[in-house]
């Protein structure tokens, strides 16, 4: 029993660590827009036309690179309309994956039989052994490179081996949409907002347009990316809690 408490209480902490970052970005957002509005709305309307210099890092130290208020009006109004809520969308993400990753490697430390879950054929690489001295530091290490490897793949299929090694069933409807959210974060970074064929095969049935529009990033997205990040955390603390009692 005691194992068991400590596995649930390791995934405990984790939640809750992941739980308040998520609040904290929406505070932050909230708190910050209203500002970010009023300092566009300001730049936006100044009638000078002269460049001022703003200095910017370099790799032998600072320079000038020089913007008329305009400029920098339409940068803060970017950040304010779309740019603050991408930054944390795509920060948000990366830290829910890591909870999960976290959560596989505490269950795998706990119980190794469950590595046969992420193992292929080959098992455990020799390497490890040869460059970890304890068991602990082998299963946590190999955990994280299986964990790797399986983030380039269909975050469908991630999800299901994730489930496989919790022992728990995550429901249906907020892995679509943490699914459609990984999708959106892809397009993102790497498509510059950008809808493509990728986004709406990933997306499936919760794709959020067609191929060549923009993906839109709004407030309202913003609230059910921070409403499904947050129950898919919870959905996983609270179940692993019941198995691992």
């Amino acid at each position: 029993m005691a194992r068991e408490s400590e596995v649930a209480k390791a995934i405990y902490r984790r939640h809750l660590r992941l739980y308040r970052y998520i609040n904290d970005a929406w505070i932050f957002t909230n708190l910050l827009r209203p500002g970010l509005k009023e300092r566009a709305d300001a730049l936006r309307s100044s009638k000078s036309k002269a460049k001022k210099p703003y200095l910017v890092p370099n790799r032998k130290g600072p320079v000038t690179s020089k913007r008329r208020d305009e400029d920098i009006g339409l940068i803060f109004s970017a950040q304010h309309e779309r740019g603050i809520f991408e930054t944390n969308i795509v920060s948000m993400v990366s830290r829910a994956e890591a909870f999960i990753q976290d959560s596989i490697g505490i269950v795998a430390s706990a119980y190794p039989q469950k590595l046969s879950v992420l193992a292929d054929k080959s098992g455990i690489p020799l390497d490890l052994f040869l460059e970890h001295e304890s068991r602990e530091d082998i299963i946590r290490r190999f955990v994280s490179l299986k964990c790797e490897g399986l983030m380039f793949g269909k975050p469908s299929e991630y999800l299901e081996k994730a489930a496989k090694v919790l022992s728990i069933e995550l429901d249906a409807e907020i892995v679509r949409d943490f699914i459609e959210i990984k999708a959106s974060r892809d397009i993102i970074i790497h498509n510059g907002g950008l809808i493509n064929k990728l986004y709406v095969e990933k997306a499936g049935t919760k794709r959020r347009g067609d191929a060549g529009e923009e993906l839109v990033i709004d407030d309202a997205y913003f609230r059910h990316v921070i409403v499904t990040l947050k129950s898919l955390s919870g959905s996983i603390q609270s179940k692993t809690e019941e198995v691992f009692k």
